[in-house]
Formats: structure tokens, sequence, C-alpha cells
């Protein structure tokens, strides 16, 4: 799992210096000074009003990972505008002090994410010039911000583009977020099990890549259907040359919600994970503890969302998803949360 992690991280920083390369050049590059082609207007860096101006600013601290995705803000000025500038949930006008985007360049947000970006502070990226715009300026630029433009009235659906998760990310994030390892799937009986062929209990709704080794067995005693839920998932196998699906049809949506309820249940079953049940246990009811079931409800959103649920969204995850299970039991009730919330767009999407 940390060889894909670690690929996607590389395809990221990829990402950015191509980016960067063709954006701002090099310092000393004859290329950047005295380019051979023309760039189109879209292409062109040079900024086109104030804001344009703290886009192209912020891009090399912020751009390696919002170009595309379903926060994509630096993939354009219209995509900065509409999905950053003027969304008050980032950026209120006449008030940086209450304006996420500063708190985050700070490292003090609210949320799973509190700095932006992750594991570096902005103000270490200034000390080392990797980006030359101070906290002090984007505050004096949020204090004099101008109302929208008109054109951000008018839909541009293409401004904003996102992909689902491929079955691989799928896997790795959800085991992740649920506090599951290999061991509350396979077999550990044998020393050598890392080693070999991986034995798949039965019932437990494993999901794994066909070609990522060490295999999966194909003993009796394994559950057989392990690759063929992967493969239902989008996933592709290089070892009977069938492709990845980048759509999300009927077999993906499917396998899915199985994958969601059965690994859903797995984490709130297992002994001592935090991973649903951060604070709750299953003797907690919404009539017994009412605060610790909307904080674990609300806390449960944020570690599979990334973000905060507005009141109306963990109200309407509370009242249609949450309270008719609990009328069963309290292991149904947050099972049916967990898994609601992997069905959720924002977790299939990126």
């Amino acid at each position: 799992m940390s060889t894909l992690r670690s690929m996607l991280g590389a395809a990221a920083l990829a990402s950015l210096a191509l980016t960067l390369g063709a954006c701002f050049g090099s310092a000393n590059s004859e290329e950047s000074r005295n380019p051979p082609d023309r760039p189109t207007e879209e292409e062109n860096c040079e900024a086109k009003g104030k804001n344009d101006e703290i886009r192209l600013a912020l891009a090399p601290a912020c751009e390696g990972c919002h170009l595309t995705g379903n926060k994509p803000f630096f993939a354009s000025l219209t995509s900065f505008e509409s999905g950053l500038v003027y969304n008050e949930k980032y950026v209120k006008r006449g008030d940086p002090e209450n304006s996420m985007l500063i708190q985050l360049l700070k490292g003090v947000a609210p949320g799973s994410y509190p700095q932006m970006p992750p594991g570096q502070p902005y103000s270490e990226l200034i000390a080392n010039g990797r980006v030359t715009l101070t906290i002090d300026k984007v505050e004096a630029w949020i204090r004099d911000l101008p109302a929208p433009p008109a054109e951000l009235e008018t839909p541009a659906p293409g401004e904003f583009t996102v992909r689902r998760l491929s079955a691989e990310e799928m896997v790795v994030s959800l085991m992740a977020q649920l506090g599951l390892t290999l061991e509350d799937f396979v077999s550990t009986s044998a020393t050598d099990w890392r080693d070999s062929a991986y034995i798949v209990a039965g019932g437990r709704f494993f999901v794994w890549p066909g070609d990522w080794s060490p295999g999966i067995s194909g003993q009796y005693i394994s559950d057989s259907r392990t690759i063929e839920r992967f493969e239902a998932l989008g996933g592709g196998n290089s070892l009977v040359y069938r492709k990845k699906d980048a759509n999300f049809g009927p077999s993906a949506g499917q396998a899915l919600v199985q994958m969601s309820q059965a690994w859903c249940a797995r984490a709130v079953d297992k002994s001592g994970n935090k991973a649903v049940l951060r604070h709750v246990t299953l003797a907690d009811t919404s009539a017994k503890n009412p605060d610790a079931v909307q904080k674990n409800l609300r806390s449960l959103y944020l570690r599979m969302l990334g973000q905060p649920p507005s009141e109306a969204e963990a109200q309407a995850l509370y009242t249609q998803v949450y309270l008719p299970l609990e009328a069963q039991n309290t292991r149904l009730a947050w099972i049916g949360t967990c898994a609601a919330l992997v069905r959720h767009p924002l977790w299939i999407t990126y």
C-alpha cells in the first residue's frame, strides 16, 4: 500500500514540475526569456488582474494538488475565482482573519487539514524562495477584494473536472480510513504468510488486485472471488490483459455497496479500532448520549470525506440513515452510516 501511495505522490510531483516549468520557466533559461513559440492567451502566465496575480503567486505552493480533482482551484482563473475566491467557505470578503484560506496558510484551520500545503509551513516556502507572496499581502488582497465579476454567474461546467477513484485507490484508502489491515482478511497462520499467495478468509468480502505480489491463493479454502470483485470495481489485471475501466457503472456500484457494508462492519467489530467509533461505544444511543452520537457522526463524516459537514448534511445523515437503523441496534446504525459515506460522491471522486 505504501508503494501505491509513493507512486501517486511521485505523479503529483511530476505534474507540479511540468506545470511550473511550462508557466514560470527557469530563471536562467534562454527559452524562458525568449520562448520559440508565443503562448496562446490561455497559456500566457501574465496576470489578467489582481485575482489572477494572487493565483499565479500562490500556484507554486498549491497547484501541485489543485490542478485536477474535485478542487482544481488553480486550473484557470475562472476555477480560482469560482471555487476559491468567491466561495465564502474559503474567503470572506473584507475579513481575512476569518477566511479559511488565511487559516490554512498559517496552519491553524479547523478540520483534518489544518495546513496547506501539507507537510511544510507556508512561511518556510517563503523563506526558501519557492513563493514570494507573503500572508500579509494575501490578507490585504482579501480585505480589499472586489465584488465577483458578472461572468461568474454563468455556469462553466468545463472548468471543474473530476474523475472516479481507481479500484486501487478505493482499496488502499478505504483500508486506511477504516483502520483495517491485511490481517483482517487473510490467513496469518503460516509464518511466511506475507511472502506467500494470500489465503483469503470466507465471508469477509476481500477485494484485491490479481496482479499484486504475492497474489491470491487458488486453494479451495481461499475466497476465489476476491479478484473478481476488484475487477468489478473497475480494476485491471495485467496477468490476463484486462484493462482498467475508468467509468463507474452498475458493476462498480454494486461492488462498492457490498464492499462498504462488509468493510464498515469489520471496522465496527474490530476490537480497539477507533476508526468508526471514535467518540462513542455501541452502548451509546441517541437517547442516552445524544451529544456523543452527534460528535461521532460529524467526526466520521470529516474522516471519510475530508471536510466537516454542514448542519443540513449532518442532520440528513442523522435522520435519514443513523436513526432508522438505530431502531434495530447501534451496531447496524454505525455500519450503515459508515457505508453511506463510502458511497458519497465526495468519496468516490477525486
